[in-house]
């Protein structure tokens, strides 16, 4: 039974005033003066990034219920999270001074006798994957080792391995919720399919994903062939011409391929990079290698590859992060901006985007962090789903998506911060015009999204779709407590307002 203390300690958090480190034995707040603080507040983008008055740390499930409950029922909003958090998306950052409930004491991990894998809401890919990978079992997953799981499960789920086994989100069996009132809920296709259905792309909106259970398929041997280049400026149309070809041939589903735009610090200078991922079949990833391999001087768009690396990994080295050091470092500012494409973008705006590169980074070296990936994968494990078998709206497209990354440190006056968006929104709007994508409209993954696009483009144009997740909303979450992430809004009419326009705001004082 929660003590007086605990109310007492709990009415303070609403103004603001700090209470003792740990309350009560069982439902345990920490406020600021905690010696782990800073550590479990840190986040991978201090840009736009929620801020916490106190963080709510449960052991087990009927805490995790009862504390939700109590914040809910006392009005006091609050944001579930992990240490470390990736979540990127600008409107985040609307959360300030609410009370974190730190998922990091549910991490587990564990295969179970049919093959599926369980892990706890607070599971990092650094949890899931060596397990996976001790167990002889794959399946799509993340490629950086401090990303949350569930945070990229509920926008859908991409990976490398997506062309072979679908969204991560495609692989839930089942999952339990806590909802906004600190009830928990099993989801999945016999039980609250509604919720199981709506956590598989729109899955912010709806609750705490406290555990979840996934497919899982064997190794085949567990190597995958991996390929690192770097090719000089000028080769930009020949790099870009020779990816929109293999794409148009209809992509493997084995291969995952990456162009990129990174700063060399030995270079000091962007440089033009190629990654390509062949699960299980090295000849034929060699044979794909080749195909951006130097041509002659005189060809129409010559490449010029200044270096070739090419290594076997195994399942547990696929999220690692090892292409892109210092990817998990926190407390940088990030933002993103991210556009799709049926095939590949028009390669003279891939040029220009490059030179655009190049320029913001030099006006602003403390921005040579930033990155630039057009990440194409076959769509052939999706689209053999049907369309509506998840909230998951793009089914069928995006082929290649670009994820246009700023990255910076200090910025005193915020001119950093203004220049970044300047070209992130420049870029994504360039890549996102009909003649160089191919869409007539914006089709935005909601994980790598920023917060100006219309929310159709993140959770689909079908008006039938966005009722069904409007219904959603009002049936699991109707006073908004989960209003971070690009929030859904709770009356049909706020699909059509402008992308500046405020969400749906919280109802809390109906309570």
């Amino acid at each position: 039974m929660r003590s007086i203390r605990h109310y007492l300690c709990l009415a303070t958090l609403v103004a603001k005033v700090t209470c003792d480190a740990v309350v009560d034995g069982k439902l345990s707040f920490y406020t600021s003066s905690w010696e782990s603080w800073d550590e479990n507040v840190a986040r991978w983008s201090a840009y736009e990034a929620p801020t916490f008055s106190a963080i709510f740390k449960p052991e087990t499930e009927g805490e995790l219920s009862q504390g939700i409950e109590y914040l809910a029922r006392h009005k006091i909003p609050y944001l579930a999270t992990k240490p470390g958090g990736h979540g990127n998306v600008p409107t985040l950052g609307t959360y300030q001074n609410v009370v974190q409930i730190n998922l990091d004491n549910f991490r587990h991990a564990v295969v179970n006798p049919d093959h599926s894998i369980t892990i706890g809401g607070g599971a990092k890919m650094v949890d899931l994957i060596p397990t996976l990978h001790a167990a002889g079992r794959e399946m799509t997953v993340g490629s950086f080792p401090c990303v949350g799981v569930h945070g990229v499960m509920l926008g859908g789920g991409m990976g490398r391995l997506m062309g072979r086994y679908g969204l991560i989100s495609d692989a839930l069996l089942r999952a339990k919720v806590a909802l906004w009132n600190g009830t928990i809920i099993e989801a999945s296709e016999k039980v609250n399919s509604d919720m199981f259905w709506g956590l598989r792309g729109a899955g912010h909106n709806l609750g705490v994903v406290v555990e979840s259970t996934y497919k899982t398929w064997p190794d085949e041997g567990g190597l995958h062939y991996n390929a690192d280049m770097v090719f000089t400026d000028d080769s930009v149309h020949g790099v870009v011409e020779t990816a929109r070809n293999i794409i148009e041939a209809g992509l493997d589903p084995s291969l995952f391929l990456i162009l990129g735009y990174v700063y060399g610090a030995e270079a000091k200078k962007p440089l033009l990079i190629v990654n390509i991922v062949y699960a299980h079949d090295e000849e034929e990833g060699r044979k794909m290698a080749q195909r951006f391999a130097s041509s002659p001087k005189d060809a129409t768009n010559p490449i010029t590859r200044l270096s070739f690396r090419e290594t076997n990994m195994d399942f547990s080295e696929l999220g690692s992060g090892k292409a892109i050091p210092g990817v998990c470092d926190v407390n940088l500012k990030n933002t993103l901006y991210t556009a799709s494409t049926p095939t590949l973008f028009d390669a003279d705006a891939m040029k220009a985007v490059y030179e655009s590169f190049g320029s913001f980074v030099r006006e602003h070296p403390g921005a040579n962090r930033s990155i630039l990936l057009f990440e194409a994968a076959s769509g052939q494990a999706m689209e053999s789903l049907p369309q509506d078998y998840s909230a998951y709206a793009h089914r069928g497209k995006m082929t290649t998506n670009a994820i246009i990354q700023a990255t910076w440190d200090e910025d005193l006056d915020g001119s950093v911060a203004n220049a970044a968006n300047a070209w992130g929104k420049g870029a994504r709007d360039l890549l996102a015009k009909p003649e160089v994508s191919g869409y007539d409209k914006l089709y935005a993954y909601v994980n790598y999204a920023n917060k100006d696009e219309p929310l159709a483009a993140l959770y689909g144009y079908d008006k039938e779709h966005q009722q069904r997740l409007t219904s959603l909303k009002q049936k699991y979450d109707p006073h908004a407590f989960f209003n971070a992430y690009r929030p859904l809004p709770l009356e049909i009419s706020g699909w059509d307002l402008p992308a500046s326009s405020k969400a749906s705001q919280s109802d809390r004082d109906e309570l």
